[in-house]
């Protein structure tokens, strides 16, 4: 470059680092207190909420079916609240060592860049002035005045880079140390998430359903309350399949006909005693003998009779009947009850008025709980609750 480019550059220096430098790193120093400030506002946050969850865990500790649970969230929740003590870490480091650094040495950069070009400013005008005098008097070619523009050109070059260069190693700085912590927490925790699925994996076990089941039966045994005013005893949605199944299973091949072929002999093996505001419903006693008329269970609810009235109750309520001897001679005779029913249907009464439908089965409130996963049951169900006579 000639003369007056080189001039021209180092003047341009200047003003870049004076007019966008300086200006971008205040913008990146009140950036960076924001940064800061909303992490704390998390901290503060996701220290409330596994505190809570902790407390959960607690509460679930204090039960006979979820020990286990609860001290899988309360292990959880201690290693999130430590993993924010390390992170809070890192963003103290980055206040200290970047945003206060950033501050700091732009306040000082504004007098020392302004100072440096007064001062470059000064010279060019003194060189100036004694190159214009040597050349009156033919004693020089002005290789001095060049040897200055060049060197000051490349030190005004030298303070920009060092400027970028602090800027990238307070930032590669804070890189390495989210790595050193990521080495540090991750393994650990990936292990430990995977021992707490385990944990949570071996509560799915048969032997420790059996186990809640067995207890579950011998408090309904003990405290004798009428189930069907419970709700949540209820057989939800999602669990009737495997629960109907059994009941189909029991209900289908060894029940004595009752009421000229109509439907099936059950013992009721507790109360059910809903609400009276929903006539849908069929109360019984414990031990009373219930006729299903609806072999095909609805959601786990099965339609049948007492002597007084008709309507809907759970098919794990009641066990089937053993048919007498009477009883299997007219199975012999007649066949099975689907063909009493189909004769009942078309032959004999085929001149009766067919019996108006039954109401649809009460609708079951939504489970919110009921789309996690279960493991599949075997052909011998037990997930119905144990129920003791």
């Amino acid at each position: 470059m000639n003369i007056d480019q080189l001039h021209r550059a180092t003047l341009g220096i200047y003003s870049s680092l004076m007019d966008h430098f300086n200006p971008s790193l205040q913008k990146l120093v009140s950036l960076g207190n924001s940064y800061i400030q909303a992490f704390q506002a998390l901290a503060t946050t996701s220290e409330a909420y596994f505190n809570a969850l902790a407390d959960i865990g607690q509460q679930t500790t204090q039960t006979t079916s979820s020990q286990i649970i609860g001290d899988v969230l309360a292990q959880i929740a201690e290693t999130q609240r430590r993993l924010t003590k390390e992170i809070e870490g890192i963003f103290s480091w980055f206040h200290s060592e970047v945003v206060q650094e950033m501050d700091n040495n732009i306040r000082m950069d504004k007098d020392y860049i302004s100072g440096s070009r007064r001062r470059y400013e000064m010279e060019v005008r003194s060189h100036a002035g004694a190159l214009e005098r040597q050349l009156r008097r033919a004693d020089q070619d002005g290789y001095e005045y060049v040897q200055f523009l060049q060197q000051s050109h490349d030190e005004a070059l030298k303070e920009e880079e060092r400027r970028y260069r602090f800027l990238a190693e307070k930032h590669c700085h804070l890189s390495q140390t989210v790595g050193l912590l990521m080495n540090k927490t991750a393994g650990a925790l990936q292990q430990r998430a995977e021992a707490w699925k385990e944990e949570l994996n071996a509560t799915r076990g048969a032997e420790r359903r059996l186990d809640l089941m067995e207890l579950e039966g011998k408090e309904w045994d003990r405290e004798e309350q009428p189930l069907g005013r419970v709700s949540s005893r209820a057989p939800s949605p999602q669990m009737s399949r495997s629960r109907s199944s059994s009941g189909v299973e029991s209900l289908g091949g060894n029940m004595g006909s009752v009421g000229g072929g109509r439907g099936e002999c059950t013992r009721a093996l507790v109360a059910h005693q809903p609400d009276s505001s929903n006539p849908t419903l069929l109360p019984f006693s414990r031990g009373e003998l219930v006729t299903v008329l609806v072999r095909q269970p609805k959601n786990g609810w099965l339609y049948g009779q007492t002597e007084t009235r008709q309507g809907w109750f759970p098919a794990v309520y009641v066990e089937p009947v053993k048919p007498t001897s009477s009883s299997d001679s007219t199975l012999r005779r007649g066949g099975s009850v689907s063909n009493l029913l189909d004769q009942s249907a078309g032959g004999s009464q085929a001149g009766a008025s067919p019996p108006p439908p039954p109401p649809p089965p009460p609708a079951l409130g939504t489970n919110p709980f009921a789309t996690v996963k279960l493991k599949p049951t075997s052909t011998n169900d037990k997930s119905a609750p144990r129920l003791h006579r």
